[in-house]
């Protein structure tokens, strides 16, 4: 029986050896991974201390904070820009710490630090309790990462840099990066500046002619296995220090009497792999990706709507005619939106006159403005003109007016119910002659005014201008009279009035109604001078493709009345 069992198990030795040595094999990866392992952190004396065994240095020291300022930063002595603070350490574990910076002009902001997994995430709430405005305008968390990176023992002191990056048109570019600035009233360093901050509020350090793609900032360990990033939201800057340091700087922006603002930032620690980074950042910072994203308006395609594709559309009742509207379904749609109980914002669009001088077709497959309104995270409908004769898209003005209205009135109501549409979440919008139409048409009559939740316009308004040559819109007096019926049907809903060049001439017709914004755009600023690679004129729908200060005011519009 002994030589049996012996024999058997010669026989089995060799399986049973694979497998032990698998096992190790996956024990070995399972810890390399990172699964295993847990970021914990400590406060004191102005320094936060993130541990983790699994990466070189084992510590990342933060200066937190390194200082308070003030705006009109770029260009004055370091000493005049900052506001003098204290920091309390209010509780403390190893994976939460809550802290409270007293500024010297009397704003509070509290600090809830939690590491989790693989990401230390920060919530800040910053309250201004005086009766005096307060011009703190960001604040500057300091990375240490010459541990991290290797080389805080090097001689030279910015060899951290050739392992450090930044994200420059949409790629990861290591330091120094190109067109990399070398003058300032401090020297070296280097800043970038997003598009919503003022280059004269960012740090005195040479300032870098190129804008970020997203508000990432983070270096590679010295293994090359591990890399650790930073962001904030909203933020100020990214910066690269003199002290083996890197800053993404959350912004504030100042704070009024009486005001609150929440920020939210993260540090993150994990294995070196760009693609999960920037899946992590997105899932944690949408807002930002928004403000980031250059915009491609999505071109029509045959076949039916899905996810991620725009389709033109010809309805039952305009069969065997060219009629049309494009639709396009934002790429998180889902099909099964009633089992999941989703819902989804819509965006309706009117277009602009045919005008080749402008750049404008006149079609509906050309307008690009609600897609810029919503980064394309909403259902998005053009709605044609239909022509006096019921059988093509009108490429000038109304055509049919009463077809017009009548084909949205049976339109969109169809597409709130077939597609998940959250009926508070409706915004008409239209540019040029389509911004006329928001009124003209999208408030015709009761009925089709009552689909809409908000309305946004770009380049003219309803009954600001005669348009000469036109039964409608002429003479001025009594076009007028009937914009004011019109505008009565608003009824409180909001309304942002967009207007290259600047909104004045359309407040003095409609004055400023509490529930009207308005917005001075200058799309030279935006573009360059023309023409452009895109556009061939000022007088364009095209702006909102492109990140911009301006787009940003339209973003936080949206956001501001729960359109994300």
């Amino acid at each position: 029986m002994q030589s049996c069992r012996s024999k058997t198990f010669a026989l089995l030795w060799p399986i049973i050896k694979v497998s032990a040595m698998r096992i190790v094999v996956y024990m070995l990866l399972f810890l390399s991974s990172g699964l295993s392992g847990k970021l914990t952190i400590s406060w004191k004396e102005n320094f936060l201390r993130i541990n983790d065994d699994r990466n070189p240095g084992g510590e990342l020291e933060v200066w937190y904070l390194e200082a308070y300022c003030r705006s009109g930063s770029t260009d004055r002595e370091w000493n005049e820009t900052l506001i003098n603070h204290q920091t309390k350490l209010l509780s403390a574990t190893e994976t939460e710490i809550k802290l409270r910076c007293q500024l010297a002009d009397g704003v509070i902001i509290d600090h809830l630090i939690k590491a989790e997994g693989d990401k230390v995430s920060f919530r800040l709430i910053a309250k201004n309790p005086t009766d005096q405005k307060s011009e703190v305008h960001w604040g500057q968390p300091c990375i240490r990462v010459g541990e991290f990176t290797g080389t805080r023992k090097d001689a030279n002191k910015y060899a951290y840099l050739k392992d450090s990056f930044v994200f420059l048109n949409d790629k990861k570019s290591f330091m120094p990066t190109d067109n990399w600035a070398t003058s300032a009233r401090y020297v070296p360093g280097q800043v970038w500046c997003p598009c919503h901050v003022p280059k004269t509020d960012v740090n005195p350090r040479p300032l870098s002619m190129d804008q970020p793609s997203n508000g990432l900032i983070g270096c590679i360990s010295d293994d090359k296995k591990w890399l650790m990033a930073t962001a904030w939201d909203p933020y100020q800057e990214l910066f690269q220090g003199v002290i083996r340091c890197l800053h993404s700087d959350f912004r504030i922006g100042g704070l009024e009497a009486g005001e609150e603002k929440i920020i939210r930032g993260a540090i993150y620690v994990m294995a070196n792999d760009v693609s999960t980074l920037i899946k992590r950042y997105e899932e944690d910072f949408p807002a930002q990706v928004r403000r980031h994203r250059t915009l491609s308006d999505p071109k029509v395609v045959l076949g039916d709507p899905v996810s991620g594709k725009r389709v033109s559309i010809t309805t039952p009742d305009y069969a065997g005619t060219d009629v049309h509207h494009t639709l396009y379904l934002p790429e998180n749609w889902n099909s099964d939106w009633k089992e999941k109980k989703e819902s989804y914002p819509l965006i309706v669009e009117y277009s602009g006159n045919r005008a080749p001088s402008l750049g404008s077709s006149g079609r509906v497959e050309d307008s690009v403005l609600g897609y810029g309104l919503s980064g394309g995270e909403a259902v998005w409908l053009n709605l044609p003109f239909v022509d006096a004769t019921g059988q093509a898209n009108q490429p000038n003005w109304w055509g049919d007016e009463a077809a017009t209205a009548a084909y949205a009135k049976k339109v969109v109501p169809k597409i709130m119910a077939e597609y998940g549409i959250d009926p508070d979440r409706v915004i008409l919008c239209g540019f040029s002659r389509g911004a006329i139409a928001v009124n003209y048409i999208g408030l015709y009559d009761d009925e089709i005014a009552a689909l809409w939740s908000g309305f946004v316009t770009h380049d003219h308004y309803d009954g600001v201008m005669e348009w000469r040559g036109t039964k409608w819109g002429a003479p001025l007096p009594s076009y007028r009279k009937a914009a004011v019926e019109r505008f009565k049907r608003i009824n409180g809903r909001p309304v942002l009035i967009c207007q290259n060049g600047g909104t004045s001439e359309i407040r003095k017709v409609i004055g400023s109604p509490g529930n009207v914004s308005f917005l001075d755009v200058d799309t030279r600023a935006i573009f360059g001078t023309y023409p452009t690679e895109t556009r061939i004129h000022p007088h364009t729908d095209r702006w909102l493709l492109k990140p911009s200060d301006q787009r940003n005011k339209v973003l936080d519009w949206m956001g501001k009345r729960g359109f994300f």
